[in-house]
């Protein structure tokens, strides 16, 4: 029989949905979602939501994976399933969320039919995340593997040794093929990482100094928002080095300290349950929500970003619940037996 679910951490697989859809909505830069410019309440809000939305994503992945580890079973098998789950409605989602974009009218970032290849290839929007989640699962495979994160030291190295992978993947030239999103894959590796060691070394994590320093070092990272948002208005987007070096420490111990928390909301928990299919179909909502507004003459950013909102959390719930009776589409577009 299957274990229930930890609320406490589906709860905040329900927080994190919410915000990776709110931040969709907004847009990542000026030039998408809302298309809202700087200074604007709606740009800093996306700061402090782009701070934690996939390392939250991610860290819920490690911290769900450490109860099962990959080596219990072979890694034919555990890629063979990674891939139905991750890579299969990559492909088919983004193959539809594609043509999509390119006949509706109102759409953002439309691309020429003759690329599409480039989706199953490269990075596409939101579904860059699936093949960088699955290179994260191999990686951890490997290492569980090899027996490289069975004690607290151990861990703490892994750790360390990723984040500097995840800076020095940032001087990779941008000319270099971002293959199967392999920079995603590293850039959230520590994260990952931090969800393992959660869930497998919690007794000797969680003393009483360790949560004091992880408390302090979450503040400071919380305070260099301001600096980033200071920066980003009155110097520009390209944020110095040292910021983003730093950024995973203050990211992981925000990690430490949410992952640990022994609380739960019935909401955020149901929403959670269907968080995989919400972050698959998501962008429809976004768009189409968008769009709609607008045709009825909606001007409001507070009003677009509301239906716009609703449409996204609530669409793949539908999607899911009409889907999910017909097997060869829930392979297909959600990627379970």
């Amino acid at each position: 029989m299957n274990k229930p679910k930890a609320t406490n951490i589906e709860t905040l697989r329900g927080i994190a949905i919410l915000l990776v859809v709110i931040g969709h909505v907004i847009g990542s830069t000026p030039a998408g979602g809302m298309k809202i410019d700087y200074p604007s309440f709606w740009r800093y809000l996306y700061i402090w939501i782009d701070y934690i939305q996939m390392p939250l994503f991610t860290g819920i992945a490690g911290w769900v994976y450490a109860l099962k580890p990959a080596t219990n079973s072979g890694f034919k098998t555990f890629a063979y399933k990674k891939a139905i789950r991750l890579l299969i409605p990559m492909a088919a989602v983004g193959t539809l969320y594609y043509i999509i974009q390119y006949f509706i009218p109102g759409t953002n970032m439309k691309g020429n039919l003759a690329d599409i290849w480039r989706i199953y290839i490269f990075p596409y929007t939101i579904y860059w995340y699936l093949p960088s989640l699955f290179l994260i699962f191999m990686s951890m495979y490997i290492i569980d593997k090899y027996k490289l994160c069975q004690s607290a030291k151990a861990w703490l190295f892994l750790f360390a040794a990723t984040w500097g992978i995840s800076l020095i993947i940032k001087t990779v030239p941008s000319d270099i093929p971002n293959l199967f999103s392999y920079k995603g894959a590293l850039g959230q590796l520590p994260y990952f990482i931090i969800g393992v060691g959660i869930q497998r070394f919690s007794g000797q994590l969680y003393k009483k100094k360790a949560i004091c320093t992880y408390m302090v070092l979450t503040c400071i990272g919380l305070a260099l928002l301001q600096y980033k948002w200071y920066y980003t208005l009155n110097i520009g987007e390209d944020i110095p080095f040292w910021y983003k070096a730093l950024l995973p420490l203050w990211v992981a111990s925000t990690l430490m300290l949410l992952l640990h928390i022994n609380r739960s909301c019935q909401l955020f928990t149901w929403l959670g349950g269907f968080a995989y299919t919400i972050y698959l179909f998501h962008g429809f909502g976004t768009s189409g929500g968008r769009i709609i507004a607008t045709k009825i003459g909606i001007s409001s950013s507070l009003f677009i970003f509301m239906i716009a909102t609703a449409i996204a959390l609530f669409l793949p719930i539908l999607v899911e619940k009409v889907v999910d009776k017909w097997q060869p589409a829930r392979i297909l577009f959600l990627g379970k037996k």
